[in-house]
Protein backbone atom coordinates (compact mmCIF):
# COMPACT_ATOMS: atom_id res chain seq x y z
CA UNK A 1 0.00 0.00 0.00
CA UNK A 2 1.34 3.43 -0.85
CA UNK A 3 1.58 6.28 1.62
CA UNK A 4 -1.30 7.99 -0.18
CA UNK A 5 -3.54 4.93 0.06
CA UNK A 6 -2.63 4.44 3.73
CA UNK A 7 -3.76 8.01 4.36
CA UNK A 8 -7.02 7.34 2.51
CA UNK A 9 -7.46 4.16 4.58
CA UNK A 10 -7.12 6.14 7.81
CA UNK A 11 -9.19 9.18 6.74
CA UNK A 12 -12.37 7.62 5.44
CA UNK A 13 -14.04 4.67 3.81
CA UNK A 14 -12.42 4.72 0.41
CA UNK A 15 -12.35 1.59 -1.69
CA UNK A 16 -10.68 -0.41 1.12
CA UNK A 17 -13.31 -0.05 3.83
CA UNK A 18 -16.50 -0.34 1.77
CA UNK A 19 -18.70 -3.31 2.61
CA UNK A 20 -21.91 -4.53 1.08
CA UNK A 21 -23.61 -4.00 4.44
CA UNK A 22 -22.51 -0.36 4.53
CA UNK A 23 -23.62 0.18 0.93
CA UNK A 24 -27.01 -1.39 1.70
CA UNK A 25 -27.36 0.88 4.72
CA UNK A 26 -26.55 3.98 2.63
CA UNK A 27 -29.08 2.91 0.02
CA UNK A 28 -31.83 2.24 2.56
CA UNK A 29 -31.18 5.43 4.53
CA UNK A 30 -31.08 7.46 1.31
CA UNK A 31 -34.40 6.09 0.16
CA UNK A 32 -35.87 6.63 3.61
CA UNK A 33 -34.79 10.25 3.77
CA UNK A 34 -35.95 11.11 0.25
CA UNK A 35 -39.31 9.47 -0.18
CA UNK A 36 -41.12 7.81 2.71
CA UNK A 37 -43.57 5.96 0.45
CA UNK A 38 -40.68 4.27 -1.41
CA UNK A 39 -39.36 2.77 1.79
CA UNK A 40 -41.72 -0.23 2.12
CA UNK A 41 -41.15 -1.37 -1.46
CA UNK A 42 -37.42 -0.87 -1.08
CA UNK A 43 -37.21 -2.91 2.10
CA UNK A 44 -39.27 -5.72 0.59
CA UNK A 45 -37.15 -5.93 -2.59
CA UNK A 46 -33.68 -5.14 -1.32
CA UNK A 47 -32.20 -8.63 -1.86
CA UNK A 48 -31.33 -7.88 -5.48
CA UNK A 49 -29.53 -4.69 -4.53
CA UNK A 50 -27.72 -6.40 -1.66
CA UNK A 51 -26.53 -9.26 -3.86
CA UNK A 52 -25.29 -6.83 -6.53
CA UNK A 53 -23.46 -4.71 -3.93
CA UNK A 54 -21.83 -7.78 -2.37
CA UNK A 55 -20.65 -8.92 -5.82
CA UNK A 56 -19.49 -5.41 -6.77
CA UNK A 57 -17.61 -4.77 -3.53
CA UNK A 58 -15.86 -8.14 -3.61
CA UNK A 59 -14.84 -7.49 -7.20
CA UNK A 60 -13.52 -4.00 -6.48
CA UNK A 61 -11.54 -5.30 -3.51
CA UNK A 62 -9.82 -7.95 -5.62
CA UNK A 63 -6.06 -7.70 -4.85
CA UNK A 64 -5.04 -7.77 -8.53
CA UNK A 65 -7.43 -4.94 -9.36
CA UNK A 66 -6.25 -2.92 -6.36
CA UNK A 67 -2.62 -3.35 -7.40
CA UNK A 68 -3.42 -2.02 -10.88
CA UNK A 69 -5.47 0.79 -9.38
CA UNK A 70 -2.70 1.80 -6.96
CA UNK A 71 -0.06 1.65 -9.69
CA UNK A 72 -1.98 4.20 -11.74
CA UNK A 73 -1.66 7.85 -10.74
CA UNK A 74 -3.66 9.48 -13.55
CA UNK A 75 -7.25 10.05 -12.33
CA UNK A 76 -8.70 9.49 -15.81
CA UNK A 77 -6.89 6.19 -16.16
CA UNK A 78 -8.10 5.17 -12.70
CA UNK A 79 -11.64 6.05 -13.70
CA UNK A 80 -11.27 3.95 -16.84
CA UNK A 81 -9.96 1.00 -14.80
CA UNK A 82 -12.90 1.21 -12.39
CA UNK A 83 -15.37 1.48 -15.27
CA UNK A 84 -13.89 -1.55 -17.01
CA UNK A 85 -13.93 -3.53 -13.77
CA UNK A 86 -17.57 -2.64 -13.10
CA UNK A 87 -18.44 -3.68 -16.66
CA UNK A 88 -16.74 -7.06 -16.10
CA UNK A 89 -18.51 -7.46 -12.76
CA UNK A 90 -21.87 -6.64 -14.33
CA UNK A 91 -21.37 -9.41 -16.89
CA UNK A 92 -20.25 -11.90 -14.25
CA UNK A 93 -23.20 -10.93 -12.01
CA UNK A 94 -25.64 -11.65 -14.83
CA UNK A 95 -24.05 -15.10 -15.21
CA UNK A 96 -24.68 -15.98 -11.53
CA UNK A 97 -27.47 -18.39 -10.68
CA UNK A 98 -30.39 -17.29 -8.52
CA UNK A 99 -29.01 -19.37 -5.62
CA UNK A 100 -25.64 -17.61 -5.86
CA UNK A 101 -27.36 -14.22 -5.85
CA UNK A 102 -29.47 -15.25 -2.86
CA UNK A 103 -26.30 -16.26 -0.99
CA UNK A 104 -24.69 -12.89 -1.75
CA UNK A 105 -27.84 -11.14 -0.51
CA UNK A 106 -27.74 -13.19 2.72
CA UNK A 107 -24.09 -12.22 3.26
CA UNK A 108 -24.90 -8.54 2.75
CA UNK A 109 -27.89 -8.79 5.10
CA UNK A 110 -25.68 -10.34 7.81
CA UNK A 111 -23.15 -7.52 7.37
CA UNK A 112 -25.93 -4.94 7.56
CA UNK A 113 -27.44 -6.42 10.75
CA UNK A 114 -24.00 -6.80 12.35
CA UNK A 115 -23.15 -3.19 11.52
CA UNK A 116 -26.44 -1.93 12.93
CA UNK A 117 -25.94 -3.93 16.14
CA UNK A 118 -22.43 -2.51 16.50
CA UNK A 119 -23.74 1.03 15.93
CA UNK A 120 -26.37 0.48 18.62
CA UNK A 121 -23.77 -0.75 21.11
CA UNK A 122 -21.42 2.10 20.24
CA UNK A 123 -24.20 4.66 20.69
CA UNK A 124 -25.06 3.21 24.10
CA UNK A 125 -21.38 3.26 25.14
CA UNK A 126 -21.00 6.87 24.02
CA UNK A 127 -24.13 7.89 25.94
CA UNK A 128 -22.79 6.17 29.07
CA UNK A 129 -19.42 7.91 28.71
CA UNK A 130 -21.09 11.29 28.25
CA UNK A 131 -23.19 10.67 31.36
CA UNK A 132 -20.00 9.90 33.34
CA UNK A 133 -18.05 12.89 32.07
CA UNK A 134 -20.90 15.38 31.97
CA UNK A 135 -23.54 14.30 34.48
CA UNK A 136 -26.83 16.19 34.46
CA UNK A 137 -26.92 19.16 36.80
CA UNK A 138 -29.13 18.95 39.86
CA UNK A 139 -31.69 21.68 40.35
Amino acid sequence: MTEKSELAWKKGRGIYKVTSGWASWRWLSGVSSKEKHWFIGTVMGRGGYESWMAHLIKGLQDPNFLLKFEATSDPWERSKLVGQKISELRKSYLALTEEQRDELARQAEVELRTGLEMMGRDKKTIQELIALVDPPTKK
